[in-house]
């Protein structure tokens, strides 16, 4: 587990979804309550993940990163993708907080943003946390 942890750090979505929450919130101003790694071992190391956030706002947000690292290390390639889910009322889906919710774009309707936004693209990333930060602030 702990190999896989250290490969979560070192990817490259890790890195921007630490810097967005970052930048965003600030650094102190989020609490990380839980990773959840789907790592595999072997020649197959996949280690997508979770994470769920209590922010000063809105407690239990998932923020998760699928198939970033290095492409050679991962079944799908690439630098990976994130997406956003948001504790909601009126769902019968759970997020892994055990809150009710649903994904940032499900939520909002905005069909563009159902699979998240992929890490490579600064532009996007920043648009999706500009179209949850809206959501946010309006808490």
């Amino acid at each position: 587990m702990i190999e896989i942890e250290e490969k979560v750090r070192e990817s490259k979505g890790f890195k921007v979804l630490m810097a967005m929450l970052d930048e965003y919130f600030g650094k102190n101003n989020y609490q990380i309550r839980q990773y959840q790694f789907e790592g595999y071992s072997g020649d197959d190391p996949n280690v997508d993940f979770r994470m769920i956030v209590d922010l000063p706002k809105l407690k239990g947000v998932s923020f998760g990163v699928g198939g970033s690292g290095n492409s050679e290390m991962f079944r799908v390639g690439g630098t990976g993708s994130i997406g956003i889910a948001i504790p909601t009322k009126n769902t019968d889906h759970i997020l892994i907080s055990g809150e009710h919710g649903d994904g940032l774009a499900y939520a909002l309707n905005l069909k563009k943003w159902y699979f998240g936004v992929g890490v490579e693209n600064t532009e996007k990333v920043h648009e999706y946390f500009d179209i949850f930060m809206n959501y946010y602030n309006k808490i």
